[in-house]
């Protein structure tokens, strides 16, 4: 019985930090590039790193049980960012395509 409970143990902490670590607010964004500098190598790398922080904002927000206020918060700041790198991607291929 007590190789099953220290297992149960171990298990259910491990559980536990891993919760706790996959509900940590992401570090920083990722820098934008200049739009009118900017090559496709750099706005592939751009766009991934961008997406990626979006999924770990939603992530974080989603498990975080944050306040309606803060959680609003977190979701305008993440929004005014992919935003910002919106224009970047347009302005992009407007002078890709020109």
């Amino acid at each position: 019985m007590k190789p099953f409970v220290f297992a149960l143990t171990v298990t259910v902490s491990s559980l536990v930090s891993t919760m706790a670590v996959a509900c940590e607010k992401p570090a920083a964004q990722p820098e934008i590039p200049d739009a009118a500098t900017v090559v496709t190598a750099q706005m592939v790398k751009a766009n991934n790193d961008v997406k990626a922080y979006v999924k770990a904002v939603q992530d974080y927000v989603g498990c975080a049980g944050l306040s309606r206020a803060d959680e609003k918060k977190e979701l305008d700041a993440l929004q005014k960012f992919a935003e910002d790198f919106n224009v970047v991607v347009r302005a992009y291929k407007a002078r890709s395509a020109g």
